[in-house]
């Protein structure tokens, strides 16, 4: 199939009301409802809501101002609610061409990405790239959806036909304290935060694990009564409890001479004091406030689910033909994607992956990042960079799958860094 999506927004806006009946309207409204009070209980909800959910909530929102406005305003509109409206059009559009059986597992994973603790965002990724490649004039049809194949998408133009399994990599993957489990630590512990405040004290809380903190919030009921308990201590500087340390520690002496431009300049500083796998949150003026910082003495492995996932796509895709893999980061910026170390890591499992585990056929991996996207005079483009296989069974020129391989450089991002320098690697921004 191929779908032309407008760009305009009062013919995007009007996708809104389709999209919604094919999720069904009372099960959208109850989550929104209920995203919408998590938000409001405390800030450290409103960050896994805009980190997680931030598609449902663009949608939400949008469809409140066309409800009462008639029409979307372009005051009200930035790169991640464009991106959530070319979804909801492509979600309406590809859904009116599939099969019976393709709307009827469309509209299963519709609901179910619903009620997901990672939201919409392998079902983003599916579609989002599958709009792409019909832009780049590719007829596209979905394999795994259909039932056909066990991959997600076949495409081709002209003589070319390749497969493409996409796998959404959750942020979480392979580390020891979760970030949803660290900000719902963090309410909870919000009343203690607030009477340490009051005391005009500026302080780090430093928290260690012995292992990974545990989801439960049973479970954590010992930590809990320990940070309490020290934060409303103004004397006692350390505990240690049941596989875990605490440590009261002045911020002007663990931090000093630290200005504090933004978030990024605190996270750099507190990395380069307490470690680079740490969970930073709080709050503190000049009068006092505690930042609390936790890390694990287990060390993450965010590579071994990885390259896990990459199998696993790999098994799905048929061999018969140019195969490619597309992950999606569902833990860092756009920009992030430009980071030597991010690009390092994707190459070495991407290597392994052609040479080690059998993936010959998988002409390249592909990698984007949940809502990392860049509107510029109109246009949404999606940051991304290729891992090309340097022996692949089905040679290919970059020119027969453009939008995967042959991508269009940004100086945004190449001006700002250098990418690995090996021809294995193409990075860009897709449009």
């Amino acid at each position: 199939m191929k779908v032309v999506i407008p760009s305009e927004l009062v013919a995007l806006g009007q996708y809104l009301p389709r999209f919604l009946g094919l999720v069904g309207e009372r099960l959208w409204f109850k989550r929104l409802d209920q995203l919408d009070a998590a938000q409001h209980r405390s800030p450290f909800n409103w960050k896994i809501i805009s980190d997680y959910h931030w598609l449902e909530m663009a949608i939400g929102f949008q469809h409140d101002v066309l409800m009462k406005e008639g029409v979307l305003r372009p005051e009200l509109v930035d790169e991640l609610i464009v991106a959530a409206l070319k979804f909801a059009a492509s979600t309406v559009e590809i859904h009116a061409r599939l099969s019976p059986l393709g709307q009827k597992n469309l509209e299963g994973r519709l609901r179910d990405c619903l009620k997901a603790e990672t939201s919409y965002a392998s079902l983003f990724l599916e579609l989002d790239l599958a709009q792409r490649l019909m832009d780049a004039g590719f007829d596209v049809s979905f394999a795994d959806m259909e039932g056909t194949g066990q991959f997600d998408l076949l495409f081709g133009k002209d003589s070319f036909v390749g497969e493409v399994e996409c796998k959404s990599q959750s942020a979480d993957a392979g580390r020891q304290i979760h970030r949803k489990d660290f900000y719902r630590f963090m309410e909870a512990i919000l009343p203690a935060l607030e009477v340490q405040r009051a005391a005009c004290r500026r302080e780090v809380l430093l928290i260690t694990l012995d292992t990974r903190l545990s989801p439960s919030t049973s479970d954590q009921a010992r930590l809990l009564t320990a940070v309490r308990s020290i934060l409303a201590d103004g004397a006692r500087t350390s505990f240690a409890g049941g596989g875990f340390v605490l440590e009261r520690l002045n911020f002007d002496a663990v931090v000093p001479d630290q200005s504090m431009s933004g978030p990024e300049a605190l996270y750099k500083a507190c990395g380069t004091a307490f470690g680079a796998n740490t969970h930073i949150s709080g709050g503190l003026t000049a009068e006092g406030g505690c930042l609390v910082v936790m890390r694990s003495k287990r060390e993450d492995d965010t590579s071994k689910p990885l390259l896990e996932a990459m199998r696993k796509a790999a098994s799905q895709l048929s061999g018969q033909r140019p195969g490619f893999i597309a992950i999606q980061d569902h833990g860092i910026a756009a920009a992030d994607l430009m980071l030597p170390h991010v690009q390092r890591r994707a190459a070495i499992l991407s290597l392994a992956l052609y040479g080690r585990y059998g993936g010959s056929h998988v002409t390249a991996t592909y990698v984007t990042a949940f809502g990392a996207v860049i509107l510029r005079n109109g246009v949404l483009g999606t940051p991304a960079f290729a891992v090309l296989n340097p022996v692949p069974k089905f040679p290919l020129n970059p020119a027969d799958a453009s939008s995967l391989l042959a991508l269009m450089s940004d100086e945004t991002y190449t001006g700002s860094t250098e990418p690995l320098s090996s021809e294995t690697i193409s990075p860009g921004v897709r449009r």
